[in-house]
């Protein structure tokens, strides 16, 4: 089955809406400015391509069970709300010395990113793996695109916001990791 122009559109519409990746994107963007932060689009991409295939291959074995999906939510929550502590407690001076540090950010946020959940289980419609793998690489490579956006858009920030985006971003997971196990709980 080829990927159909709604799932492009839809797609972009999904990675251009703001989440846990977009605001690691962005406050990379904002800390490493954007010469450093380019490369973390790419840290976006390996993590959905990984993401993604795992959640198509587990809908397919899940499919229906929903304490399987509160499980995944429960992970995905407490890896944002891990991220948000750690987010607050680092010193702006001490971040861009690691963008290194911050690629694996951005690779394990995505990876656990509820983004991946939905394309690998509602986006990519039921067929062999070979066949959605073509999807899982347009998505990828969509995520890029958007992702040098989120980039691009934390490194414009005037540099007295610049310095206060490690707080903003943790303020920020912490709404998402509450949302995640609300969602669970509700």
């Amino acid at each position: 089955m080829l990927v159909t122009l709604a799932f492009v559109t839809t797609s972009l519409v999904l990675l251009l809406t703001p989440g846990p990746t977009n605001t690691m994107l962005a406050t990379c963007g904002a800390t490493l400015r954007f010469r450093h932060a380019a490369l973390m689009p790419f840290a976006e991409a390996i993590g959905y391509v990984i993401a993604i295939s795992f959640f198509f291959a587990l809908a397919t074995i899940v499919h229906g069970n929903p304490m399987a999906y509160s499980v995944m939510k429960l992970l995905a929550a407490s890896w944002l709300a891990y991220s948000a502590v750690k987010l607050w407690r680092t010193p702006f001076e001490a971040v861009g010395a690691s963008p290194v540090g911050a690629f694996g950010r951005v690779f394990l946020t995505t990876i656990l990113n509820p983004k991946a959940m939905i394309v690998g289980t509602l986006f990519i419609p039921a067929q062999p793996f070979a066949s959605a793998s073509a999807w899982i690489v347009v998505y990828a490579l969509l995520s890029i695109s958007a992702g040098f956006g989120w980039v691009f858009l934390g490194a414009m920030l005037p540099a007295a916001i610049r310095r206060h985006s490690y707080k903003g971003a943790a303020v920020v997971l912490t709404g998402f990791s509450i949302a995640a196990v609300a969602s669970v709980v509700g």
